[in-house]
């Protein structure tokens, strides 16, 4: 029999509560089944293709869209219980009086808090008033470029700030865009209007405030459960130091080269942070690290996307942690404080985010995806690997989704261990279709020097870390032996082009196919499976039609995106990614000088922008706001003019 209580309710029922959880995905299968194995029933819902996907934080209906889905899904399964899981809504602060309003008790913090989590500024400024740095220069949130300036200059004239510096969101932004670092005046100009139309778009907010900018910190991420007597369990922490433009691509668990006065320091902050805020629950601090000096940057009120990371290695339970703190009456028995001598363990993790983007190019690419990896797990000795695919065959990452694809976890016996470990896992990664990865680029960054020595920091892989850009194998004539076979005949005119460099002409031979499956998307002709290397070694290879004129091609772990060429055809600008015109610059007549923005296109939750290197005459538009275009389509007819 299982007791539930919350507050004055007492509910005795002979069956498990059922819990609906937010979400669809890697994540929300994660915690669903976290749940089951606690004895619970659980539920996922609002994914994007059912009848109740979850509303934007920008919809003015979200409530009545919430009451929607709640009510269909309690009378489907008679849950009592909501999780919000990892969506956006576990963040917000209206979520929990929705739920109850509808009937749910809901698993997550309380709305005062989760207020004062999503308000950085906020937060930052109640932990000050108990002696936790901060970065911060004090100042009012601003709202616009002006006003951004304004202060510049005052703090400029009191030897305060000094270039660079970071601008960062007031409010938390999901995906690396809470915050900017601004290196020049220029940037201010140029990147701060987009980006403030990113905050709007996904936020509803655009209140942006000062941070001074550290030269090579490390970032930690510190874990806990708080209880409602005010006891703090205090898990591993995390290093996030290895960014991608903001993003968390790696994380490593426990951080590596922390020394104890860190820690004590971090633990100090957290402790102080959380007695003020009165938190209760399961949730992180991050902190900025010199060497010197611990600084608060941000807070999070529910575990983070790798909590499975540090669990792990912590031997706990986050989501038990969670029920403990939040829901004790669904759990039959309270989770162990985790040993007191984590030292006497020595198991390492990473956790590796798989994204659909081309790195190099550093844009997001939406697609088909045509073949994942059947294998998931490894294990051999002491290391462990799992690998959870967030799509299957036959689906597709649209360009309104997250980018993400899945992600790899993987343990070892120590740092060098884990990094073989994952090397070795990412080598059997295989994912095809009309998408591009970033598994070489988390590949190459697990092998570079620096990373095994443990000598990263923020800023490391966007300031030093140079992804290869060429492969080091006979590429080009595996491409042209490839388009050969699935494309229709070149003229002398044509040529198969790949980032800025042609393919050659002439084919150097068949493949020698040892497993060969031919395929058709909308009437473009593909190919994949297995052709022999000269040594008699196996190679696979998948060459997908985007369309009739374009193709993405895998080998190994490198993405080919092929497009055809001809000379002589007039100047156009085509999409680099899919998505959505979220606005144009310029009008049909109009020149258009180099480097200016053209338009851009909104994927993943970015902006992207599209310009030419050259000065052009815009002849003809062909795409139009709000249209919802692929990769490589034509947006605009283009010809070249001069002053001279």
């Amino acid at each position: 029999m299982i007791i539930v209580k919350l507050g004055l309710l007492e509910e005795r029922s002979t069956r498990p509560p059922t819990i609906l959880v937010l979400g669809q995905g890697a994540l929300a299968e994660q915690i669903k089944n976290d749940f089951l194995e606690l004895g619970l029933k659980a539920q996922l819902v609002g994914g994007e293709l059912t009848d109740f996907p979850l509303p934007k934080l920008t919809d003015i209906d979200a409530k009545e869209q919430f009451e929607a889905l709640f009510r269909h899904w309690v009378a489907q399964t008679g849950a009592e219980w909501v999780h919000p899981g990892v969506t956006l809504w576990s963040e917000r602060s209206e979520f929990e009086g929705w739920a109850r309003q509808a009937g749910l008790f809901s698993i997550s913090v309380a709305p005062k808090t989760l207020h004062l989590f999503w308000n950085t500024h906020h937060l930052i400024q109640l932990a000050e008033d108990v002696g936790v740095p901060n970065l911060g220069f004090g100042e009012l949130p601003m709202t616009s470029i002006r006003e951004i300036e304004n202060t510049i200059r005052k703090l400029a004239q009191n030897d305060r700030a000094t270039l660079p510096f970071v601008l960062r969101s007031a409010f938390r932004a999901r995906s690396g865009y809470g915050s900017r670092i601004i290196r020049s005046m220029e940037d201010l100009q140029e990147w701060v209007p987009i980006w403030l139309n990113q905050l709007r778009e996904y936020t509803g907010q655009t209140l942006l405030f000062i941070e001074k900018h550290l030269e090579s910190p490390r970032s930690y991420y510190q874990p806990f459960a708080r209880l409602k007597s005010g006891e703090i369990e205090f898990f591993p922490i995390v290093d996030a130091s290895l960014t991608f433009e903001g993003k968390n691509w790696i994380e490593v668990c426990p951080a590596q080269s922390i020394d104890n006065e860190t820690k004590a320091k971090i633990e100090d902050y957290t402790r102080r942070t959380l007695e003020k805020a009165d938190f209760v629950g399961v949730g992180g601090l991050i902190f900025m690290c010199n060497g010197r000096e611990v600084y608060l940057t941000e807070g999070l009120a529910r575990p983070n996307f790798a909590y499975r990371l540090w669990e792990n290695v912590g031997r706990t339970k986050a989501l038990q942690w969670q029920l403990h703190a939040l829901a004790p009456g669904l759990i039959s028995q309270p989770p162990k404080p985790r040993p007191k001598l984590q030292a006497a363990s020595p198991i390492c993790g990473l956790n590796l985010k798989i994204y659909a983007e081309d790195t190099w190019l550093k844009i997001p690419h939406p697609g088909a995806v045509h073949e994942v990896s059947t294998k998931t797990d490894w294990a051999e000795g002491a290391n462990e690997g799992s690998l959870v695919w967030d799509y299957k065959p036959g689906q597709e990452v649209l360009w309104n989704d997250s980018g993400s694809i899945g992600h790899l976890t993987v343990f070892a016996d120590g740092w060098k261990e884990v990094l073989s470990a994952a090397r070795s896992i990412m080598k059997d990664l295989w994912i095809s279709g009309g998408i591009q990865t970033n598994e070489r680029f988390l590949f190459d960054l697990l092998s570079h020097p620096w990373v095994e020595e443990s000598m990263f920091y923020t800023g490391f892989v966007d300031e030093e870390f140079i992804p290869r850009q060429v492969p080091d194998f006979d590429w080009s004539s595996i491409l042209t032996a490839v388009m050969t076979e699935v494309s229709e005949p070149l003229s002398e005119k044509e040529s198969w082009i790949w980032l800025n460099q042609r393919l050659p002409m002439d084919a150097p031979g068949k493949l020698r196919w040892t497993q060969r499956v031919d395929f058709e998307v909308n009437g473009a002709r593909g190919v994949k499976g297995f052709f022999q290397k000269e040594n008699g070694e196996p190679e696979r290879i998948c060459a997908y039609p985007l369309h009739a004129g374009r193709y993405v091609v895998r080998v190994r772990n490198w993405f080919f995106s092929l497009r055809r060429s001809e000379k002589g055809r007039p100047l156009q600008l085509m999409a680099l990614t899919g998505g959505r015109i979220h606005s144009i610059f310029a009008r049909e007549g109009s020149k258009i000088e180099p480097k200016k923005n053209v338009l851009i296109i909104e994927c993943h939750q970015r902006l992207v922008s599209h310009r030419l290197p050259v000065p052009v005459l815009l002849k003809e538009l062909k795409a139009h706001p709000e249209d919802i275009v692929k990769i490589g389509q034509e947006l605009a007819e283009l010809e070249r003019w001069s002053d001279t």
